[in-house]
């Protein structure tokens, strides 16, 4: 803060544009100030907040996003057939889905990069593939852009290349 004027100068080492302030340093160097987003206080560039904030900015982050996450899925989870949500909660399916995994090194059967879900051949929505839904044979181990790919999930309507 200048001396006289009484303006604060956000770039410490510079100095005011009177010509009576001198240089003001901050631990031996140059350094660019500004207020931070939730108290107020002077904090170094770029940080949006403070030290003292910014434990609290990210738990409060972190809870608005699970929040929100929790939402979503009560949301899809509604709109889901509970027969179905209660087969892929279900311990045998989680048993099996990672043994398959694990069998096949996490390989996606489609495009040979990282299979992270297993996908049912025949749909468990179908009579058939209900009676399959445990069956080896009936399995694939995917990676996510191929699942989408399986199930039309996704996919732009207008695949033309724009040049």
């Amino acid at each position: 803060m200048c001396r006289l004027s009484g303006i604060t100068s956000f770039l410490l080492g510079s100095q005011c544009l009177e010509a009576h302030c001198e240089p003001v340093l901050f631990g031996g160097m140059n350094v660019i100030l500004k207020l931070c987003n939730k108290c107020g206080k002077p904090c170094a560039y770029p940080a949006k907040y403070c030290d003292v904030c910014l434990p609290d900015v990210i738990a409060a982050r972190e809870a608005r996003e699970a929040e929100v996450k929790a939402r979503a899925d009560k949301a899809y989870n509604s709109r889901r057939d509970p027969k179905y949500v209660r087969f892929y909660r279900s311990k045998p399916w989680r048993m099996l889905s990672a043994r398959y995994m694990q069998d096949h090194a996490w390989t996606c059967e489609g495009c040979g990069g990282l299979a992270v879900e297993v996908h049912h051949m025949q749909p468990i929505q179908t009579p058939e593939g209900w009676e399959r839904r445990f069956d080896v044979t009936n399995l694939k181990a995917v990676c996510v852009e191929c699942h989408n790919k399986e199930h039309n999930r996704f996919q732009s309507k207008n695949k033309r290349k724009r040049f």
